[in-house]
Protein backbone atom coordinates (compact mmCIF):
# COMPACT_ATOMS: atom_id res chain seq x y z
CA UNK A 1 0.00 0.00 0.00
CA UNK A 2 1.32 3.12 -0.62
CA UNK A 3 4.54 1.90 -2.04
CA UNK A 4 5.31 1.05 1.81
CA UNK A 5 7.18 -2.16 2.74
CA UNK A 6 5.65 -4.64 5.18
CA UNK A 7 8.96 -3.22 7.50
CA UNK A 8 7.87 0.28 6.64
CA UNK A 9 4.57 -0.61 7.96
CA UNK A 10 5.47 -2.00 11.18
CA UNK A 11 7.85 1.04 12.23
CA UNK A 12 5.10 3.35 10.90
CA UNK A 13 4.15 6.34 13.58
CA UNK A 14 1.37 6.12 16.27
CA UNK A 15 0.92 10.05 16.07
CA UNK A 16 2.15 12.82 13.35
CA UNK A 17 1.60 16.27 13.66
CA UNK A 18 1.77 18.63 11.35
CA UNK A 19 2.84 22.30 10.95
CA UNK A 20 0.58 23.29 7.36
CA UNK A 21 3.32 26.14 6.58
CA UNK A 22 3.10 28.06 3.07
CA UNK A 23 -0.29 28.50 1.85
CA UNK A 24 0.46 32.68 1.47
CA UNK A 25 3.32 32.11 -0.29
CA UNK A 26 1.84 29.33 -3.18
CA UNK A 27 -0.61 31.80 -3.57
CA UNK A 28 1.76 34.17 -4.46
CA UNK A 29 4.18 32.82 -6.05
CA UNK A 30 0.82 32.39 -8.64
CA UNK A 31 -0.33 35.78 -8.68
CA UNK A 32 -3.14 34.91 -5.97
CA UNK A 33 -4.81 36.00 -2.87
CA UNK A 34 -3.38 34.59 0.17
CA UNK A 35 -7.11 33.33 1.42
CA UNK A 36 -6.63 31.16 -2.10
CA UNK A 37 -3.61 29.49 -0.97
CA UNK A 38 -5.24 28.93 2.46
CA UNK A 39 -8.75 27.34 0.66
CA UNK A 40 -6.26 24.84 -1.57
CA UNK A 41 -4.24 24.16 1.70
CA UNK A 42 -7.96 23.12 3.14
CA UNK A 43 -8.94 21.20 0.73
CA UNK A 44 -5.13 19.09 0.89
CA UNK A 45 -5.93 18.64 4.30
CA UNK A 46 -8.52 16.16 3.46
CA UNK A 47 -6.04 14.42 1.37
CA UNK A 48 -3.81 13.99 3.28
CA UNK A 49 -5.45 12.74 6.60
CA UNK A 50 -7.47 10.53 4.46
CA UNK A 51 -3.73 8.94 3.62
CA UNK A 52 -2.55 8.82 7.06
CA UNK A 53 -5.87 6.50 8.56
CA UNK A 54 -6.25 4.28 5.46
CA UNK A 55 -2.40 3.40 5.96
CA UNK A 56 -2.99 3.15 9.59
CA UNK A 57 -1.90 6.13 11.68
CA UNK A 58 -4.33 6.61 14.35
CA UNK A 59 -3.52 9.62 15.44
CA UNK A 60 -3.01 13.15 13.22
CA UNK A 61 -2.42 16.76 14.58
CA UNK A 62 -2.47 19.80 12.20
CA UNK A 63 -1.15 22.99 13.74
CA UNK A 64 -4.38 24.98 12.20
CA UNK A 65 -4.01 28.63 13.50
CA UNK A 66 -1.57 29.43 16.37
CA UNK A 67 -2.06 32.27 18.75
CA UNK A 68 0.60 34.36 16.61
CA UNK A 69 -1.97 34.09 13.52
CA UNK A 70 -4.05 36.31 15.64
CA UNK A 71 -1.73 39.60 14.27
CA UNK A 72 -2.62 38.38 10.87
CA UNK A 73 -5.17 41.13 8.94
CA UNK A 74 -9.03 40.95 10.36
CA UNK A 75 -9.56 40.17 6.40
CA UNK A 76 -7.62 36.90 6.08
CA UNK A 77 -8.73 35.82 9.90
CA UNK A 78 -12.18 35.97 9.10
CA UNK A 79 -11.68 34.39 5.57
CA UNK A 80 -9.48 31.08 7.51
CA UNK A 81 -12.51 30.90 10.09
CA UNK A 82 -15.09 30.43 7.55
CA UNK A 83 -13.31 28.01 5.92
CA UNK A 84 -12.92 26.17 9.00
CA UNK A 85 -16.61 26.12 9.45
CA UNK A 86 -17.12 24.81 5.89
CA UNK A 87 -14.79 21.89 6.14
CA UNK A 88 -16.20 20.56 9.32
CA UNK A 89 -20.11 21.31 8.25
CA UNK A 90 -19.06 19.31 5.10
CA UNK A 91 -16.70 16.47 6.56
CA UNK A 92 -18.82 15.93 9.38
CA UNK A 93 -20.85 12.84 7.46
CA UNK A 94 -17.43 11.44 6.83
CA UNK A 95 -16.33 11.78 9.57
CA UNK A 96 -18.75 9.74 11.11
CA UNK A 97 -19.16 6.95 8.31
CA UNK A 98 -14.97 6.74 9.08
CA UNK A 99 -15.33 6.54 12.71
CA UNK A 100 -13.31 9.64 13.09
CA UNK A 101 -13.18 11.64 16.59
CA UNK A 102 -12.23 15.16 16.15
CA UNK A 103 -10.69 17.02 19.14
CA UNK A 104 -9.18 20.78 19.33
CA UNK A 105 -6.59 21.95 21.53
CA UNK A 106 -5.86 25.77 21.65
CA UNK A 107 -8.10 28.51 23.30
CA UNK A 108 -11.26 27.99 21.26
CA UNK A 109 -12.75 31.45 23.10
CA UNK A 110 -10.58 33.24 20.68
CA UNK A 111 -11.98 32.09 17.88
CA UNK A 112 -15.22 34.06 16.43
CA UNK A 113 -18.30 32.43 17.93
CA UNK A 114 -19.56 31.37 14.59
CA UNK A 115 -15.87 29.09 13.98
CA UNK A 116 -16.11 27.92 17.87
CA UNK A 117 -19.87 26.70 17.31
CA UNK A 118 -18.69 24.62 14.91
CA UNK A 119 -15.76 23.29 16.04
CA UNK A 120 -17.62 22.29 19.69
CA UNK A 121 -20.44 20.60 17.53
CA UNK A 122 -18.36 18.57 15.29
CA UNK A 123 -16.28 17.34 18.83
CA UNK A 124 -19.62 16.64 20.24
CA UNK A 125 -21.06 14.35 17.47
CA UNK A 126 -17.88 12.85 16.97
CA UNK A 127 -16.65 12.56 20.67
CA UNK A 128 -18.11 8.16 21.12
CA UNK A 129 -16.18 7.95 17.52
CA UNK A 130 -12.56 5.14 18.70
CA UNK A 131 -10.87 4.50 15.66
CA UNK A 132 -9.33 7.40 14.27
CA UNK A 133 -8.10 10.85 15.91
CA UNK A 134 -7.61 14.04 14.29
CA UNK A 135 -7.16 17.21 16.63
CA UNK A 136 -6.89 21.01 14.98
CA UNK A 137 -4.49 22.99 16.97
CA UNK A 138 -6.42 25.92 17.10
CA UNK A 139 -5.32 29.89 18.61
CA UNK A 140 -2.92 27.59 20.04
CA UNK A 141 0.14 28.36 21.49
CA UNK A 142 2.71 26.07 23.50
CA UNK A 143 4.11 28.25 25.88
CA UNK A 144 0.26 29.69 26.55
CA UNK A 145 -0.49 25.81 26.86
CA UNK A 146 2.47 25.36 29.79
CA UNK A 147 1.80 28.27 31.93
CA UNK A 148 -1.89 26.93 31.61
CA UNK A 149 -1.06 24.07 33.06
CA UNK A 150 1.20 24.88 35.78
CA UNK A 151 -1.37 27.00 36.48
CA UNK A 152 -3.60 24.90 37.06
CA UNK A 153 -1.42 22.11 39.05
CA UNK A 154 -0.45 24.71 41.46
CA UNK A 155 -4.06 25.43 42.13
CA UNK A 156 -4.77 21.49 42.58
CA UNK A 157 -1.94 20.87 44.83
CA UNK A 158 -1.70 24.44 46.69
CA UNK A 159 1.98 25.02 45.11
CA UNK A 160 4.81 22.47 43.70
CA UNK A 161 5.33 18.92 45.22
CA UNK A 162 8.95 17.50 45.35
CA UNK A 163 8.15 14.49 43.46
CA UNK A 164 6.81 15.95 40.46
CA UNK A 165 6.99 13.96 37.08
CA UNK A 166 6.24 14.40 33.74
CA UNK A 167 3.93 11.63 33.70
CA UNK A 168 1.77 13.41 36.34
CA UNK A 169 2.29 17.01 34.86
CA UNK A 170 1.38 15.79 31.43
CA UNK A 171 -1.93 15.02 32.68
CA UNK A 172 -2.64 18.67 33.17
CA UNK A 173 -1.72 19.43 29.03
CA UNK A 174 -4.39 20.35 26.64
CA UNK A 175 -3.46 16.69 25.00
CA UNK A 176 -3.48 14.37 28.05
CA UNK A 177 -5.85 12.23 25.76
CA UNK A 178 -3.35 11.80 23.01
CA UNK A 179 0.10 10.17 23.14
CA UNK A 180 3.22 12.58 22.08
CA UNK A 181 3.99 12.87 18.37
CA UNK A 182 6.50 10.59 17.12
CA UNK A 183 6.88 12.61 13.88
CA UNK A 184 6.33 16.29 13.18
CA UNK A 185 6.02 17.36 9.48
CA UNK A 186 6.42 20.83 8.40
CA UNK A 187 5.86 21.66 5.25
CA UNK A 188 7.73 24.92 3.17
CA UNK A 189 11.05 24.69 4.48
CA UNK A 190 11.15 26.01 7.52
CA UNK A 191 13.36 24.47 10.01
CA UNK A 192 11.09 25.44 13.54
CA UNK A 193 8.40 24.54 15.52
CA UNK A 194 6.87 28.05 15.65
CA UNK A 195 5.54 27.35 19.69
CA UNK A 196 3.94 23.99 18.72
CA UNK A 197 3.91 21.27 21.09
CA UNK A 198 6.92 22.13 22.87
CA UNK A 199 7.02 19.88 25.61
CA UNK A 200 5.41 17.10 23.86
CA UNK A 201 7.79 17.08 21.27
CA UNK A 202 10.70 16.10 23.42
CA UNK A 203 11.68 13.04 21.24
CA UNK A 204 9.77 13.69 18.22
CA UNK A 205 11.21 12.69 14.75
CA UNK A 206 11.18 16.03 12.63
CA UNK A 207 10.72 15.66 8.75
CA UNK A 208 11.29 19.16 7.36
CA UNK A 209 9.64 19.87 3.03
CA UNK A 210 10.67 22.39 1.11
CA UNK A 211 7.11 22.41 -0.66
CA UNK A 212 4.32 24.35 0.38
CA UNK A 213 1.85 23.30 2.01
CA UNK A 214 -0.72 23.02 -0.76
CA UNK A 215 1.59 20.82 -2.95
CA UNK A 216 2.14 18.43 -0.24
CA UNK A 217 -0.11 15.66 -1.20
CA UNK A 218 0.08 11.87 -0.92
CA UNK A 219 3.14 11.37 -2.16
CA UNK A 220 5.13 13.62 -0.28
CA UNK A 221 3.37 12.53 2.66
CA UNK A 222 4.58 8.99 2.07
CA UNK A 223 7.93 9.44 1.45
CA UNK A 224 7.89 11.65 5.14
CA UNK A 225 6.19 8.23 6.62
CA UNK A 226 9.04 5.99 4.98
CA UNK A 227 12.21 8.52 5.53
CA UNK A 228 10.97 8.22 9.29
CA UNK A 229 10.80 4.28 9.29
CA UNK A 230 14.20 4.15 8.45
CA UNK A 231 15.39 6.26 11.59
CA UNK A 232 16.94 4.88 14.45
CA UNK A 233 14.86 6.34 17.60
CA UNK A 234 17.05 6.20 20.58
CA UNK A 235 15.10 7.99 23.54
CA UNK A 236 18.84 9.40 24.86
CA UNK A 237 20.42 5.43 24.45
CA UNK A 238 23.44 4.71 22.33
CA UNK A 239 22.64 2.63 19.26
CA UNK A 240 24.32 -0.63 21.00
CA UNK A 241 21.96 -0.40 23.60
CA UNK A 242 18.88 -0.73 21.09
CA UNK A 243 20.86 -3.64 19.16
CA UNK A 244 21.78 -5.22 22.62
CA UNK A 245 17.96 -4.94 23.83
CA UNK A 246 16.56 -5.94 20.13
CA UNK A 247 18.68 -8.90 20.64
CA UNK A 248 17.79 -9.99 24.24
CA UNK A 249 14.27 -10.08 23.09
CA UNK A 250 14.69 -12.69 20.46
CA UNK A 251 13.83 -16.25 21.48
CA UNK A 252 16.38 -18.49 22.71
CA UNK A 253 16.40 -20.96 19.86
CA UNK A 254 16.49 -18.51 17.00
Amino acid sequence: MYDLTPEDLERLPRHVAVIMDGNGRWARSRGKPRLFGHRNGVENVKSVVNTAFEIGIPYVTLYAFSTENQNRPGEEKSGLMRLLQEFLKRELKTMMGDEVRLRAIGDLNGLPEFARNAVMETIEKTKANKKWNLTLALNYGSRQEILQAVQSYARKTNGMEDDLNWETFSNYLQTRELPDPDLIIRTSGEFRLSNFLLLQAAYAEIFVSPLHWPDFGKVAFVDALKNYTHRERRFGKTGDQLATASTNLLPENS
